[in-house]
């Protein structure tokens, strides 16, 4: 009974209560509070990636969130653990009690102080009601502002742009807003070195990021705004082709100019943390070299261009130039390479890495390599003399090693031959052994006939030699007339004779087939007419007969 009686008069002390409820308080505000800053935190991030237009930031906020989410939870548990261990200092070491601690507060509490703390409290509200209608006139009077000008100044193509204009400047005027209230309320509090401090550093933040997007904005408006002047007065002169090529880089020009605005921008937000301001140097590095290897890409498009009319693949209305299709292939290769390296060179030369190790090291990895990989080596070599010797060309019907047909493309490494059924041969330079090239001058389009060995020759070689006739009468492509070479085989049973026509390089195949139906065509007219003549004879003796 003693024991309960001890109980009970333990939890009937007032001091107990009254320092349970501050204990609860302040579990409660332990769990709210970081609550609170979690929600503020990730619409921040939502918010900067609104503002910013990067949606690859979706991924780092949603990641982030999940941290926060766990640093939360384990600062909340910490916070609640430390207030309960504190608690019980309090009233059991201390013998504390909040209540005459409240009142000896309350008691050295001055009218001055109670005045003071009401009007902060006073200017608090007033701060965040004239926010509140700051933000709401501004929601109000941006779209009217955005809606006369679409309507009284702006094209019906630009209002896109116009629109994401002002959703910018009304995202940057409730931040400025925001940090304008932050400001004024941590003055309120008397915290002035604290609010210039931090609202500077995100103002200046919010204004360097703005004015990032901005940029970012202009430039399609600049680019799109410069591709219509140049369709208009490049795009139909005599630098048609190189404002065609140059198009075709517009997109990558404004993701290049996108990449150096932002990047400028990080710097910039980085130079404003002095402890790591030093990483910011390399911001204007990165930039020089985004412009570096855009410009790289505009000096190999340019080129392109500049090779392909100086060898006039341009010009419709020119012949065929075979060589032209050959080399202008291999020398935007060799150009593409060669810029390549050396704008890498530059890159690495800006970042500050030392060029003349890595030239030199490449030197001496390129000899050891040559060395080492001879049937490369082989395969170039060979390319080179392929190519300066004119032995074939793009387009030339040829016979290489075991694959003949047309050749589709030739680089100093290796060749390539569509054969007659469509597959493609691709052989290493250095494996070339022999080389027939039909597409030289002239080719022979030759032809074996079989017939049976009781002929009349003399009527299969008039047949032969008409069929000949017809066909370079019909066909451009045939140069001279047939010639029969007579007997090329002799049996018993047949004989073969060979007729041989002089065409142009890389028709002989057509013009056999087509010689081929045209022999055809004489031996069916000459059948017919024997076949008409034997029956007007059978006609001619039954009228005897008769």
């Amino acid at each position: 009974m003693a024991i309960v009686s001890r109980i009970g008069d333990f939890l009937s002390d007032d001091r107990l209560l009254f320092n349970l409820i501050a204990i609860h308080v302040l579990l409660v505000a332990s769990l709210v509070v970081p609550i609170v800053l979690r929600r503020l935190l990730v619409n921040g991030s939502n918010q900067l990636v609104h503002m910013t237009g990067l949606h690859w930031l979706n991924g780092l906020s949603q990641e982030a969130g999940r941290r926060l989410k766990a640093v939360c939870f384990w600062a909340t548990l910490g916070a609640m653990t430390l207030t309960i261990l504190g608690g019980c200092i309090y009233h059991f070491a201390a013998g504390r009690d909040v209540r005459a601690d409240f009142e000896a507060w309350y008691a050295q509490l001055t009218w001055r102080d109670a005045f003071t703390l009401g009007r902060a409290l006073a200017e608090l509200c007033l701060l965040g009601l004239g926010i509140w209608l700051g933000t709401r006139q501004l929601r109000r009077w941006l779209p009217r502002l955005q809606d006369y000008l679409a309507t009284h100044l702006v094209t019906k193509d630009r209002e896109e742009s116009l629109r994401r204009w002002f959703l910018l400047l009304e995202r940057y005027g409730i931040s400025l807003l925001c940090l304008g209230a932050l400001w004024c309320a941590l003055q309120i509090i008397h915290m002035g070195p604290l609010a210039d401090t931090v609202v500077g550093f995100l103002t200046r933040v919010v204004t360097i990021v703005s004015i990032a997007k901005l940029l970012t904005l202009s430039c399609r408006t600049l680019s799109h705004a410069l591709s219509a002047w140049g369709d208009r007065q490049l795009g139909k002169g005599k630098f048609r082709n190189y404002w065609e090529r140059v198009t075709r880089l517009f997109p990558f020009g404004e993701r290049c100019f996108e990449a150096a605005v932002y990047v400028s921008a990080a710097s910039m937000c980085i130079r404003e943390l002095e402890f790591i301001a030093v990483v910011a140097d390399y911001g204007s590095r990165l930039v020089e070299c985004i412009g570096i290897f855009f410009g790289t890409r505009v000096v190999i498009e340019l080129l392109t261009v500049l090779l392909n009319e100086a060898f006039g693949l341009y010009d419709e209305e020119r012949p065929l130039d075979q060589k032209g299709q050959t080399l202008v292939p291999l020398l935007q290769s060799v150009g593409q390479y060669v810029l390549y390296f050396g704008s890498g060179v530059m890159i690495m030369g800006v970042l500050g890495v030392p060029t003349s190790p890595i030239l030199a090291g490449a030197g001496i990895l390129g000899l050891a390599g040559g060395l080492g990989a001879q049937s490369l080596v082989t395969d170039v070599v060979s390319g080179f003399f392929i190519l300066f010797e004119n032995q074939y060309l793009v387009g030339d019907y040829v016979k290489v090693n075991d694959a003949a047909g047309r050749i589709e493309a030739v680089s100093i490494r290796h060749t390539q031959v569509r054969d007659d059924q469509g597959r493609l041969h691709i052989i290493p330079n250095g494996q070339i052994k022999s080389v027939v090239n039909y597409s030289k001058g002239y080719v022979i389009a030759e032809v074996d006939y079989k017939v049976p060995a009781d002929r009349n020759v003399s009527e299969v070689f008039q047949a032969m030699i008409e069929a000949g006739r017809r066909l370079r009468k019909s066909h451009r492509e045939v140069l001279g007339d047939t010639v029969i070479k007579g007997l090329v085989d002799l049996t018993p049973s047949d004989m073969i004779i060979r007729a041989v026509t002089r065409v142009q390089p890389g028709t002989h195949l057509a013009m056999q087939s087509e010689y081929r139906r045209m022999l055809k065509e004489v031996f069916d007219e000459q059948k017919a007419a024997e076949a008409q003549k034997a029956s007007e004879l059978k006609a001619a003796e039954l009228k005897l007969v008769a």
